[in-house]
């Protein structure tokens, strides 16, 4: 079997898309001094990568203040909480007015209070006269 010149150009292809959208996690050097090229980052002998010092998160590929990450994070469910309370509400509006639910629950309301019909009203009995021919 031969190598095919469409079997290279479609490993390069993949490998390039591979490394375009991989994670890249550089190995560091514990000897160096500042071999870690972000703040508040410090190499660690254990794993020999890159490692947030303490009190700092990964965020954005920096380390950033776990405050600051977190207030981020807050602030946005914040957000898509009011936005998802308003849809509701409007969604709600709308069927309400769509149905007519208001007119509908008031009918049904003065349905059962009117029950109480007065005994004058209804003919107990046959009061008719008979009927000769």
């Amino acid at each position: 079997m031969a190598i095919k010149l469409t079997d290279i150009v479609l490993t390069l292809i993949f490998n390039v898309l591979h490394s375009a959208y991989a994670q890249h996690i550089l190995s560091c050097n514990v000897t160096t001094l500042e071999s870690c090229t972000g703040e508040n980052q410090i190499c660690s002998a254990k794993t020999g990568q890159c490692e947030c010092l303490d009190g700092f998160t990964m965020s954005d590929g920096q380390c950033a203040a776990a405050a600051a990450a977190g207030a981020r994070h807050g602030a946005t469910a914040a957000v898509v909480s009011i936005f998802t309370l308003a849809l509701l509400a409007a969604g709600l509006f709308l069927v309400v007015k769509k149905y007519n639910l208001i007119e509908y629950v008031r009918q049904k309301i003065n349905l059962r209070r009117g029950n109480d019909v007065m005994y004058e009203d209804v003919m107990i009995g046959n009061d008719d006269p008979p009927l000769n021919p």
